[in-house]
């Protein structure tokens, strides 16, 4: 045995760098997963109905692939050693950090009493929330705080959602606030014709450039005056989670790690970053974005270098130079773009085709898989990476 890789987190990227680190290590590496829960929560869905049918259970793909699993939550990380909060110690000879993301909540008054979709836990409650909604006489006014993909994707979902628990979403009042003049501003201007579109098309009350001071679960304060809701849903912005702050290193303004192309932490030759937790050009000159997409790919590269440092082997350099986005539009289908510069490649109906797909089985682990094929689909090689290779279709 050459030693252990440990990946700590059991996200998208921590998933596929464990099947990657076993893929290249084989027998000679003893892979481990660290995560408080087995379940790999559907992020990018968490914005639909149900959220509490949108996870699985890692136990299961990871157990055929000869990889342990750990329930746990990290304290902290030495050189050579994970700390768990309940006094466990987990040795390593290299970490792969994979602990993603959480939502950027504004550090204003009232703002933890909002409601939030970042967790499968806080999706779950706003549902609860929308089902009390969907029980009123008098209709409801959801209010969504940022302009940006979730918070589209949101409020473009409300009215069906809340048609699901019997309401009716046609005379639910939706607003989406944001101090930006435009929306979705980090999507560029080329799907915001269609992105605008749909919001009137949706009949969604935009309130742009308003800077808000103070909130709460039933109002939103702003430099203009106060609006009431039923409901303040958060859906502004994400940064690195607090573990990584344990690990030296220069940091982004998103609080994630700086790394060059093989994902090494700059402070620890025995760390590698993946997903969220990682700053890393993707190979043209721009940076990782905070998305599944990238996630995936980066938490390959991440397992397989940390497996190949520990058997001597030569490093690859990260790539993933063709970006793509397929932002939902609910009644008004989706909007599929290419490149940074988001040219719009396709809209509406087949686009959302393409959406659904991408949601309900490109990120998803194939559940019938045997170990064979799991490692295989850890490669680094998009082309080797069935059904992974859809999203970029």
């Amino acid at each position: 045995m050459n030693g252990t890789v440990v990946v700590l987190g059991g996200g998208f990227a921590g998933f596929w760098a464990a099947l990657a680190a076993r893929r290249v290590g084989g027998d000679a590496v003893d892979v481990r997963l660290v995560s408080r829960t087995p379940d790999l929560g559907m992020r990018p869905r968490f914005y639909e109905a149900d959220p509490a049918s949108l996870a699985i259970d890692l136990r299961a793909p990871l157990g055929k692939a000869g990889i342990g699993f750990v329930e746990g939550e990290a304290l902290s990380v030495d050189d050579t050693t994970l700390n768990l909060a309940d006094g466990r110690t987990l040795p390593f000879d290299r970490l792969v950090l994979a602990t993603g993301s959480v939502m950027s909540r504004p550090p204003l008054p009232g703002a933890e009493q909002a409601w939030s979709i970042d967790t499968r836990a806080e999706a779950m409650a706003f549902d609860r929330r929308l089902e009390d909604l969907a029980l009123q006489v008098e209709p409801g006014h959801v209010v969504v705080v940022g302009a940006g993909f979730t918070g589209i994707e949101l409020a473009l979902e409300l009215r069906d959602r809340l048609a699901v628990h019997g309401g009716d979403g046609e005379a639910l009042r939706i607003s989406l606030v944001d101090r930006a003049d435009v929306v979705g501003p980090e999507l560029g201007e080329g799907p915001r014709p269609v992105i605008e579109a749909a919001l009137a098309k949706g009949r969604v009350d935009l309130r742009l450039g308003e800077t808000v001071t103070a909130m709460s679960a039933v109002h939103v304060d702003t430099a203009r005056g106060r609006i009431e809701a039923d409901a303040v849903v958060l859906c502004t912005g994400l940064r690195a989670a607090p573990f990584t702050r344990g690990v030296g290193g220069p940091r982004d303004r998103l609080g994630r790690l700086e790394v060059g192309s093989d994902l090494r932490a700059p402070a620890s030759s025995a760390v590698f970053a993946a997903g969220d937790a990682a700053a890393v050009d993707t190979g043209d000159g721009y940076v990782a974005l905070q998305s599944c997409q990238h996630a995936l790919q980066t938490g390959r590269f991440a397992g397989e270098n940390a497996a190949r440092d520990l058997l001597g082997l030569p490093l690859m350099a990260y790539r993933q130079p063709r970006y793509v986005t397929c932002l939902d539009l609910g009644r008004a289908g989706a909007v599929f773009t290419q490149g940074w510069d988001r040219t719009v490649a396709m809209h509406g109906a087949e686009a959302k085709a393409l959406k659904r797909r991408i949601n309900r089985e490109v990120i998803y682990p194939p559940h019938d898989a045997d170990a064979r094929t799991l490692l295989a689909l850890s490669s680094t090689d998009p082309a080797l990476q069935v059904p992974a290779a859809v999203a970029t279709t």
